[in-house]
């Protein structure tokens, strides 16, 4: 690691990089504004199902594949179905956090149905589930729309507000009551929400959240898939508007250097590769709160539950001003994760019949962080 950082440095330092900096510093933003465009169009459109799906395609979802298709062809309906050719086969074999995504996409449309004067009737797998092994074709979720006096959910002001924090926290505590906060707004049917501020746990916890994110990088085939859907650089994300954005001033230069091939990413001994683990060795030290949401562990209709009490507790941290991210690699089901996946289930007294669906790191930022990409609503609509 150390090689590969006195390599960057000389590069780094050559006249042809210094001669090519300028270029790539006029177009160094984190996040190119027509990337984040969904977000200002929120709420614009004019057709009411539209409107919905302009806040529900801003849920948090896996590797941000924005995996959603919907239908629709009926007069006040939404067919919710999942984009099979965007599945995380050796990150998510079972496509279990994908249908997590899906919970919170039906979680934003609810509260967006509430707050437009519209009750959403939401009926999980219309035409049956799919096995635990697979999705199939069949819709994920059938939403009747009719005028209703629904409460507003004061959840739904923080929407544009919510996102995940992939930085290391502020050395500032979280309340306990704040936590509690956190915990009774996540508050879902068939889910369990559990948290912890203790030191020992939190430490434990902390050495997993590292060895596991260890484990998948230094996974090959799992690796690859992240890498593959890895956006370097502001016309990248610009172009594609999903996947796992990678811009900013650095990314810039070390693209120009070639430092961001598929290949050099794939590279244990490069420095883009030993820098992703550094993250989370960055993130460890100052995490002191985690909370884990837990369901029955057959069904996928309790996966979408997980998914509509993750966003609920995202939403309600943005609105005490805290951020979260969910470290999800020590749940992932690829076999060379079972050991360690065990070892966390023993760590958080996991019952027997239950299952963890969501880990969550919270705390207070410590710089401010770019909102994720979206493509279009269009882009969404089966036709």
């Amino acid at each position: 690691m150390h090689d590969a950082r006195r390599r960057f440095i000389r590069v780094i330092g050559s006249a042809s990089v210094i001669a090519a900096a300028p270029q790539a510093l006029g177009a160094c933003a984190p996040m190119p504004d027509e990337a984040i465009e969904a977000w200002r169009r929120a709420g614009q459109e004019q057709d009411p199902r539209r409107k919905l799906l302009s806040w529900a395609i801003l849920a948090p979802n896996p590797h941000n594949l924005q995996p959603w298709l919907v239908d629709l062809r009926s007069a006040d309906r939404i067919m919710l179905y999942c984009d099979l050719e965007r599945l995380l086969p050796m990150t998510d074999p079972p496509s279990r956090q994908i249908v997590i995504g899906h919970g919170c996409f039906l979680e934003l449309l609810a509260l967006a149905a509430a707050a437009n004067g519209l009750r959403a009737g939401i009926t999980p797998f219309p035409e049956g589930e799919p096995g635990a092994a697979a999705l199939d074709a069949r819709p994920v979720a059938r939403i009747d729309l009719a005028p209703a006096p629904v409460a507003r959910d004061p959840l739904f002001d923080q929407v544009l507000a919510r996102g995940t924090y992939r930085k290391p926290f502020s050395e500032r505590k979280v309340p306990r009551e704040a936590l509690e906060a956190l915990v009774d707004a996540a508050a879902r049917p068939a889910v369990r929400v559990s948290a912890t501020q203790e030191p020992a746990m939190v430490a434990h916890l902390n050495r997993i959240m590292v060895q596991a994110w260890e484990l998948e990088q230094r996974t090959p085939r799992v690796w690859k898939e992240s890498v593959d859907v890895m956006r370097v650089g502001s016309s990248e994300i610009a172009r594609h508007r999903d996947g796992i954005a990678l811009g900013g001033t650095m990314i810039e230069i070390i693209r120009l250097l070639g430092m961001t091939t598929p290949q050099t990413m794939m590279d244990p001994s490069s420095v883009f590769f030993s820098q992703g683990l550094n993250r989370v060795y960055d993130w460890a030290p100052n995490t002191g709160a985690y909370a884990w949401l837990t369901t029955s562990a057959t069904g996928r209709g309790a996966q979408l539950e997980a998914g509509r009490a993750f966003v609920r507790l995202q939403l309600k941290a943005a609105e005490l001003g805290i951020v979260t991210q969910p470290p999800s690699q020590v749940l992932q089901e690829f076999a060379e994760m079972d050991a360690l996946r065990a070892q966390f289930e023993q760590l958080v007294a996991q019952p027997a019949g239950e299952k963890t669906q969501m880990l969550v790191r919270i705390g207070y930022p410590d710089a401010s962080e770019a909102r994720s990409a979206r493509r279009p609503l269009e882009s969404f609509v089966r036709t």
